[in-house]
């Protein structure tokens, strides 16, 4: 029989955890399971990505997350080092339908912009209001349920235990883990008497860290890296045994053949679990939801648009009247053929909205004296977004295409690239939530990773290589743009020599 994995960290639980999702994925192919779940540390920031990863590869996405319960609460911070810094009660969820993929996106946001201390922290209240559509496991030995057992007693534990099984009745499953920790044993033998007695099925685990048993050195560096340590610390954090990796369907079920029925549940749960993103058309197109924007009196945003571009566009040849560089009346009807054109694509492709709500913003900051940028990018090259006022360039002059910014061909959704006075950028943010509403409104992330060079410094270090030795290396590394060591090691070869003679090097 087969097996499936439901606790498995990826790299975005950051310096945590060595597996991408193209080697998981692939891992479970070879081991002919028919799904894969992610449940990173208190964040959703690879749900997307790992979700068509899994499809390309042909197995069952299935979204979840780890999270990091505050014991004395979300709000807590710096009071007590020992429960608030180090966050040790935690819960993995597991995404049912979209509506459980939401209520896990809120959850982990609120983790952030309400209860981080070091780490994302929720606590109870947040996991009753978002409950719905979510399967709850009980997680590894650093779980709610099993931390509670092992240092405040069983009869805390079964509170715990109750607590869940009324807020999850059914969804929530005991989570055996057996990777070589002293505790192990211990923990299952109370979580399988537990589930007795309560009637709450058990679910096998592996907490996976790494994709194979020989990333395991990998894995431990990425922690040393991110805790300042090096592998040769005796204080350093380790997971404790060699035994996170994604372990096949029959290695599972025989470190588990006394509780098939722990294996049998992972089927179970993948089952239940039908989450679907409909972000394509069956061609392949990008589904976008944009925007709209309020307009007065039954007017459409189409004639919106209309109405402030020929207003703006006037204002700006009485701009250049006044400047002393009046635009020649027979240059005037080309630059209102060019909005008409403009208007008539932007129409087409149904971003009016967008275009409306940007130069709303744009107007407020502007009419609060928050400086805003004249404008960057290919948003440069649309005469609507000149006449609008979001930009401050006459694309006409420079024959500036619109068609680079938009156009019916483009897959990717275009955008303005705009610049704030840092000082005040966050009262733009402030109007544009209160005005479209805090759901409406979010922030990107750009995620810094480490570049070749970087690399072979940071894991130098970790790996008690002196400055020098690692400047030797550092040096021999190509400079290029995104270079992966793969490609450094095919560009320079005294880089292979050095790796075939010195060990550490090879390391």
């Amino acid at each position: 029989m087969s097996f499936v994995h439901l606790h498995v960290h990826s790299q975005y639980s950051l310096l945590e955890a060595a597996c991408d999702f193209d080697s998981l994925c692939a891992r479970a192919v070879d081991y002919n399971m028919p799904a894969l779940a992610i449940t990173d540390y208190g964040n959703m920031f690879g749900a997307i990505e790992f979700y068509f990863a899994a499809q390309k590869a042909g197995i069952k996405p299935i979204i979840g997350i780890e999270v990091f319960i505050a014991p004395k609460g979300r709000l807590v911070k710096g009071e007590d080092q020992n429960s608030v810094r180090m966050p040790n009660r935690r819960l993995v969820l597991l995404a049912m339908s979209y509506k459980g993929y939401q209520n896990i996106c809120k959850i982990s946001s609120i983790g952030y912009q309400e209860g981080f201390y070091y780490k994302p922290r929720i606590d109870y209240e947040v996991l009753e209001k978002y409950s719905d559509d979510l399967i709850a496991l009980s997680g590894g030995t650093m779980g709610d349920v099993p931390w509670t057992f092992k240092n405040l007693g069983e009869e805390k534990a079964y509170e715990r235990i109750d607590f869940y099984k009324n807020l999850y009745g059914d969804r929530f499953y005991l989570e055996l883990t057996r990777m070589g920790l002293a505790e192990n044993e211990e923990i299952n033998q109370f979580l399988i008497r537990a589930g007795r007695e309560r009637n709450i099925k058990i679910v096998a685990g592996n907490d996976v860290h790494y994709t194979h048993p020989q990333d395991q050195v990998a894995q431990e560096v990425l922690i040393c890296i991110g805790s300042n340590k090096t592998l040769q610390d005796p204080s350093r954090f380790r997971l404790g045994s060699d035994q996170f990796y994604l372990k096949s369907a029959e290695q599972m079920r025989e470190i588990f053949k006394d509780v098939p029925e722990a294996c049998d549940a992972t089927l179970e749960i993948t089952e239940r679990c039908n989450l679907k993103f409909q972000l394509k058309t069956s061609d392949g197109k990008p589904i976008y939801h944009l925007p709209s924007y309020p307009t007065e009196n039954g007017v459409s945003t189409s004639q919106e648009m209309a109405r402030l571009s020929k207003q703006g566009l006037e204002k700006r040849f009485s701009e250049f009247a006044e400047r002393g560089e009046p635009i020649d009346e027979d240059r005037k009807p080309v630059y209102y053929e060019r909005l008409q054109y403009e208007l008539k694509i932007i129409e087409q492709m149904d971003f009016n909205g967008y275009f409306l709500i940007v130069q709303d913003f744009i107007s407020w900051a502007k009419e609060n004296d928050i400086p805003v940028g004249p404008g960057r990018g290919s948003g440069a090259g649309s005469l609507v977004a000149y006449s609008l006022g979001i930009t401050d360039l006459d694309p006409m002059p420079y024959n500036l295409l619109f068609e680079r910014f938009l156009n019916p061909e483009r897959i990717s959704m275009p955008d303005f690239d705009i610049d704030f006075c840092q000082e005040n950028r966050g009262r733009v943010i402030d109007y544009v939530t209160n005005k479209y509403g805090q759901g409406s409104v979010s922030q990107i992330i750009t995620y810094g990773k480490l570049q070749a060079k970087a690399a072979i410094r940071d894991v130098g270090r970790v790996i008690g290589m002196t400055y020098a030795e690692v400047d030797v290396v550092s040096k021999l590394m190509p400079d290029k743009l995104g270079l992966t060591l793969k490609e450094a090691l095919e560009l320079e070869p005294r880089l292979r020599e050095m790796m075939e003679d010195d060990p550490k090097i090879g390391t």
